[in-house]
C-alpha cells in the first residue's frame, strides 16, 4: 500500500508540474512539457489503480478484470512521453524553431495504434499482450506488438538525448541546464529498462519503477523552470535576449579589445562623449573594471553601483578566445541591503531592550525572579564542575508591613529603591542582584564562600540599617539574611532556595536584623552575625 500511495503522490506532482507548463503555453516549449508531465501522470494513475484493485480483487465483477481494463487504459499516457519528449528537445535546442501540423502528424501515428491495439487486445488479437495477471508480484508478458512499441519509443528517446548531447558540447551558457534534463530523461530511461527487463531486486520485483523515473524527470524539468526560467526564455532567442536583457554585456577577444556591447552597457557606461568603441580595450573603456590583471567584482559608473561577472571563453586546447563581462545595477539591492541591516540592527536593539525589559524589576532596576532561575541553571553546574564556592543569600527586610501601614507605600518603594541601589553598588560585577518578590532580595555571588560572604552582607545589613527614611519622623528599617552554599550545602538549585530560606527563618527567629549561614546538616543553622 505504500508503494501505490507512492504512486499516487507522484501522479499529483507530475499532474501540478503539467499545469503549471500549461499556464505558460505561450512559451515555445511550455506544451511538450505539459503534454509530457499529463502523460506521466495519467500513467501512474492507471498503475496505480491497477494495483490497487489486483490487491483488493473483490472489487472487480470478475477477477483481473479492473486491472486489465487500468492496465490498457495506462498506455493512453504511455505512448504521449516518447514523442512529447522528441518535441521538446527539438525545440529547446534549437533545432526547430516551431514544430509543424506535419510532424506532429507522423509523430501521432505510433502513439494512435498502439492505443488501439492495446484497447482491442484480448478481443480481436493477442498482439499486445502474451499474458496478463492481477497479481502485481507477476508482471505481464509483451506481445509482439509491445515490443515494436518498446524499440520505437526508445529509438525517438535515443535520438532526444543525442541532440542533447550535441547542445551540451556546443553551448557553455545552457550546459548545466541542458545536463539536468539528460540526467533527469537517462533516469526515467533507466528505470523503464529495469522494469521490461525484470532486472529490479527483490522487494521491487514485479514492480514499474517508471512513474518514480519520470517523477525524477519532472522534478528537475521544475528545478530548471523556477531557477533557469527554460519555458520563458530559449537558447534560440540568444540574439534577442542580448539586446534586450537589463543586464550590461561587454564581449572582448583575447586581448581584451571590445568586439560587442549591448544597450545596457553602453547606457550604463557611455556619458559626456564617451563612448564604447569596437576595437579598444576594455580595461579603458570602464575605469575601475581592472586591477593589473584581476577584475573588480563590484564597481560604480555613472552614479551606479554595478556587480561584475566574468567568463573566459577557451578553445578546447585551453587557449583564451575571448572575455564575457556582465554588470548587473545592484544600486537598489544594495540600498535595500543597507536598510535592511540599519533595521536589523535596530530591531536587534529592541529585542535586546525587550529581553532586559523581561528580566528587570521595574520599581528596583534589578533582575527579577526569571533571570535569577536562568543564573542559578548556569553557574550551580560551573560551580560543582569547578570546584569553587557559589554563596546564595536571601535577605527579607524587617517589620517591612509597618512601614507601608504607616507611611505609605509612597515610602515603602522608596525603602525598595535604597536597598537595591545599596546591592548594586555594594557587590562586584560578577555578582548578581536579584529581587525576588515583595521585600525579598537575593544575592549570588560566586567564588565568595560563606564566611566571605557573611562579611559581605554584613557590612551591607549595617550600611542599610544607618539609612534613614524620615518623611517627617525618623524611619529606619534593618533586614534579616539567610546563607547556603554550592556545593557546601547544597547541589541543585531547589535545596539551594530550601536551606538559604530556612538559614533566613533562624535569622527571623534569633531577632532579626542578623545574617545566618546555613550548615550541611539540614536542620541545624549556624548564626554568623547579629544587630
Amino acid at each position: 500500500m505504500l508503494f501505490i500511495a507512492a504512486l499516487f503522490v507522484s501522479c499529483l506532482v507530475t499532474l501540478l508540474l503539467a499545469r503549471y507548463a500549461w499556464v505558460r503555453r505561450d512559451a515555445p516549449t511550455a506544451r511538450a512539457v505539459a503534454v509530457m508531465m499529463a502523460g506521466v501522470s495519467w500513467w501512474t494513475l492507471c498503475y496505480a489503480l491497477e494495483l490497487l484493485h489486483s490487491s483488493a480483487p473483490g472489487l472487480a465483477p470478475e477477477p483481473g478484470a479492473l486491472p486489465l481494463f487500468w492496465f490498457r487504459l495506462m498506455f493512453i499516457g504511455v505512448v504521449l512521453l516518447p514523442a512529447s519528449f522528441l518535441v521538446f528537445v527539438l525545440l529547446y535546442t534549437g533545432v526547430k524553431e516551431r514544430i509543424s501540423a506535419s510532424l506532429i502528424t507522423l509523430l501521432a501515428v505510433e502513439p494512435v495504434l498502439v492505443v488501439l491495439v492495446a484497447l482491442t487486445d484480448g478481443t480481436f488479437h493477442d498482439w499486445f499482450l502474451a499474458g496478463f495477471t492481477s497479481d502485481s508480484g507477476q508482471p505481464f508478458r509483451g506481445g509482439p506488438a509491445f515490443w515494436l512499441h518498446a524499440l520505437y519509443s526508445y529509438v525517438v528517446t535515443l535520438a532526444a538525448y543525442v541532440l542533447l548531447i550535441r547542445f551540451i558540447i556546443q553551448s557553455r551558457s545552457y550546459r548545466k541546464q541542458a545536463a539536468l534534463l539528460l540526467f533527469g530523461g537517462m533516469v526515467s530511461s533507466l528505470a523503464n529498462i529495469l522494469t521490461i527487463l525484470r532486472a529490479l531486486p527483490e522487494p521491487l520485483q514485479g514492480l514499474d519503477i517508471s512513474p518514480f523515473g519520470f517523477l525524477v524527470t519532472a522534478v528537475l524539468m521544475l528545478l530548471n523552470i523556477r531557477k533557469q526560467g527554460f519555458l520563458d526564455v530559449m537558447p534560440i532567442a540568444r540574439s534577442l535576449v542580448f539586446e534586450h536583457m537589463a543586464d550590461g554585456v561587454l564581449v572582448a577577444d583575447a586581448r581584451g579589445r571590445l568586439v560587442d556591447r549591448n544597450p545596457a552597457a553602453r547606457q550604463f557606461f557611455e556619458s559626456d562623449g564617451r563612448r564604447l568603441l569596437r576595437g579598444e580595450m576594455v580595461g579603458e573603456l570602464v575605469p575601475g573594471l581592472l586591477q593589473g590583471h584581476q577584475f573588480t567584482p563590484e564597481l560604480e559608473a555613472n552614479g551606479r553601483i554595478l556587480s561584475v561577472q566574468r567568463n573566459l571563453f577557451r578553445t578546447g586546447t585551453g587557449k583564451l578566445r575571448g572575455i564575457v563581462y556582465v554588470f548587473r545595477d545592484v544600486t537598489e539591492l544594495k540600498r535595500t541591503e543597507a536598510d535592511l541591516r540599519e533595521k536589523l540592527e535596530r530591531i536587534e536593539e529592541l529585542r535586546n531592550a525587550l529581553k532586559e525589559e523581561s528580566i528587570r524589576d521595574p520599581l528596583t532596576g534589578l533582575y527579577n525572579r526569571r533571570w535569577l532561575d536562568e543564573v542559578l541553571e548556569r553557574e550551580i553546574p560551573r560551580a560543582l564542575r569547578e570546584q569553587r564556592p557559589l554563596t546564595f543569600c536571601i535577605m527579607d527586610l524587617d517589620h517591612f508591613k509597618r512601614v507601608n501601614d504607616d507611611w505609605g507605600h509612597d515610602v515603602g518603594d522608596r525603602i525598595l529603591v535604597a536597598l537595591a541601589k545599596l546591592l548594586q553598588d555594594g557587590s562586584r560585577k560578577q555578582d548578581v542582584a536579584a529581587r525576588f518578590g515583595g521585600e525579598e532580595f537575593v544575592l549570588v555571588l560566586p567564588g565568595i564562600d560563606p564566611q566571605s560572604a557573611l562579611e559581605v552582607v554584613g557590612r551591607l545589613r549595617s550600611a542599610f540599617s544607618d539609612m534613614d527614611f524620615s518623611p517627617g519622623g525618623p524611619v529606619r528599617l534593618t533586614f534579616s539574611a539567610g546563607l547556603a552554599c554550592v556545593p557546601g550545602h547544597a547541589s541543585d538549585r531547589e535545596t539551594l532556595f530550601r536551606m538559604a530560606d530556612r538559614a533566613l527563618y533562624q535569622a527571623k527567629e534569633q531577632g532579626r536584623d542578623r545574617v545566618v549561614i546555613a550548615t550541611a546538616d539540614d536542620g541545624n543553622l549556624e548564626s554568623g552575625e547579629s544587630a
